[in-house]
């Protein structure tokens, strides 16, 4: 099966796409426009979220108007259920959810609820958001065509040996802090409460995918250096680089995403996890068991994300 190329027509599909404004999510956008859908991008820059807007718009040959644009900071549940309602709101149907939006820090950094910012970003966002905007997006679904949610993760998830190593050490607090180490756990949780998720929604009307889009020339990935990597991998970063992030743009690391959101290939089918080509592909060893799956949403449950809520 081959789902690298979206194959479906999104015209009357209403997409978010969480941190929409620039890099992989921008691209995402705008693919997702250009294939007809009526898409609104989340950001935290009104500047840059209004040139995005301009530019999603133009490059699917539509008016401004009809692209929408949501500030949030994502790293406060309270943000998340402000963006949620708003959406709500606004939007009568909802039929993508494309949870976009991440973090990586060169050093540790905790939002003004007190948890650390990759674990908020990256892995209570998603969840929390999902759950609020569930019941829009079941309401969306149709014969033969479900609603779906796309995990934007990575494959550094497989840094993590061990998924204790994440359930273990959550809010990066154990010995020296690096970046792609605290990064990584937080992909990892949020991988594994996602396919729990996937689980607990079962046969339902919304599919939940989680994809790989691979390295790409981003301002995340620009904004690192060596010193984000653990000293054991510190001498290969500028090879790493030049051979990986710096040869692929953010249109080509779009593709995982919109063979998510888009292909025919995946109608009906959940818990999945896609390459950066668009494959399913299987994770790491460390990420497979149900039981660490269900012991990652309780921790997201027990750090006060009220993720809880009943999908309804």
């Amino acid at each position: 099966m081959d789902t690298r190329v979206p194959d479906r027509s999104l015209a009357g599909r209403v997409a978010l796409v969480t941190g929409g404004t620039g890099g992989i999510g921008l691209s995402t956008a705008v693919g997702l426009a250009r294939r007809g859908a009526e898409v609104t991008v989340t950001g935290r820059d009104p500047e840059r979220g209004r040139e995005a807007v301009r530019r999603i718009a133009e490059a699917a040959g539509s008016a401004p108007g009809a692209v929408r644009l949501r500030i949030a900071d994502l790293g406060a549940p309270g943000a998340v259920r402000r963006l949620a309602d708003e959406v709500l709101a606004d939007h009568p149907r909802l039929h993508l959810l494309v949870n976009n939006a991440g973090v990586n820090h060169g050093t540790r950094r905790t939002t003004p609820d007190g948890l650390e910012e990759n674990l908020a970003v990256n892995a209570l966002a998603p969840l929390l958001l999902t759950r609020l905007l569930h019941g829009r997006l079941a309401a969306g679904a149709e014969a033969g065509r479900s609603s779906r949610v796309v995990l934007v993760n990575t494959s550094a998830h497989k840094m993590v040996r061990r998924a204790a190593d994440a359930l273990g050490d959550p809010q990066a607090q154990a010995g020296p802090y690096v970046a792609m180490t605290a990064y990584a756990r937080s992909k990892l949780i949020a991988l594994m409460a996602g396919f729990a998720l996937a689980r607990e929604l079962g046969d339902g009307p919304v599919t939940v995918t989680a994809v790989d889009p691979g390295p790409a020339d981003t301002g995340m990935t620009r904004a690192m250096d060596r010193t984000f990597l653990p000293p054991a991998m510190r001498a290969g970063w500028a090879l790493y680089y030049r051979l990986g992030p710096a040869r692929r743009s953010a249109e080509t690391a779009a593709r995982s995403t919109l063979a998510a959101a888009a292909s025919a290939e995946l109608e009906g089918r959940t818990g999945l996890y896609l390459d950066a080509r668009g494959r399913p592909a299987r994770t790491s060893p460390a990420s497979r068991d149900p039981r660490d799956h269900d012991a990652a949403l309780a921790l997201l449950d027990a750090l006060g994300a009220d993720t809880r809520t009943p999908c309804t």
